[in-house]
């Protein structure tokens, strides 16, 4: 009798109550900060080339909170990387109105209507960005390519200019340096003597920045300085011999520039 006593009481003691729940609800915080490290999960995937993975976490994320403008700006980061401009720009200007104080966000917007030839637009995009965080040399350099290739050359010069003061050594991905980008703009000007100055600037900052050897050779052309301009054009092949813009602008320079010898004449 005492035995079956203790197995109906052991019986009660596993039983599941009826109507309780014993497992906890994660408090709003535990569930912000698993949102958080779900969101540095997919940036890091999105960095690391992986930007498909970023998209199922972030699509996920999304359902839970759809106008979360952090997990937006990063969803149209990695269509980016994939080369989806269109819905890039969808997702990335969504992500801006929500939030307009994302710099990245904006810088990202930038890229993107950048790579659709959109250089006003682009512009635009990369002021925001370069405003909210002027400390950051890359937002302004990409505002002030974007000021030339939208054909802005005062408005570029005034924002290289303070981009210099940030970092005397800034450059692109390509390698080409601010200096040489302010040489552009000044040369678009009609400023000739500035342009050179820039330009050779550019040359003492970084050997290996051959753009800032064909602006020079271009401002020595300008002036009627043959000899020079061909050194010019000369140290930007021995710098790159084989891309397109080597065989179709600089060794062509090179070849129309040179001056007979006297053995020639």
């Amino acid at each position: 009798m005492q035995r079956l006593a203790l197995v109906a009481l052991a019986v009660l003691l596993t039983a599941p109550v009826v109507g309780c729940d014993n497992s906890k609800e994660p408090t709003q915080e535990e569930k912000d900060e698993k949102f958080a490290r779900e969101l540095e999960d997919a940036d890091a995937r999105i960095r690391n080339n992986k930007p498909a993975e970023a998209m199922k976490i972030l699509g996920r994320l999304l359902e839970q909170r759809p106008d979360d403008p952090k997990a937006t700006a990063l969803l149209g980061k990695a269509h980016y990387a994939k080369s989806e401009y269109k819905e890039a720009e969808t997702l990335l200007k969504k992500a801006v109105a929500n939030d307009p104080k994302d710099a990245e966000a904006q810088y990202m917007l930038g890229e993107t209507l950048r790579y659709t030839d959109r250089f006003a637009e682009a512009a635009a995009a990369y002021q925001a960005a370069f405003e909210l965080d002027p400390e950051n040399s890359d937002y302004g350099l990409a505002q002030g390519t974007a000021l030339l290739k939208a054909k802005k050359p005062a408005e570029a010069e005034a924002v290289l200019v303070e981009v210099l003061e940030l970092d005397p050594k800034a450059q692109d991905g390509g390698r080409t340096g601010a200096n040489t980008y302010l040489g552009d703009a000044y040369r678009a000007q009609g400023k000739l003597d500035d342009a050179l100055r820039s330009y050779m600037k550019a040359q003492t900052v970084n050997q290996s920045d051959k753009m800032a050897f064909a602006g020079a050779g271009f401002v020595y052309e300008d002036k009627d300085d043959i000899k020079h301009a061909l050194d010019q054009w000369s140290a930007y092949v021995t710098r790159d011999c084989c891309s397109e813009y080597s065989k179709t602008v600089a060794q062509k320079k090179v070849a129309e520039l040179k001056i007979p010898s006297d053995d020639a004449q």
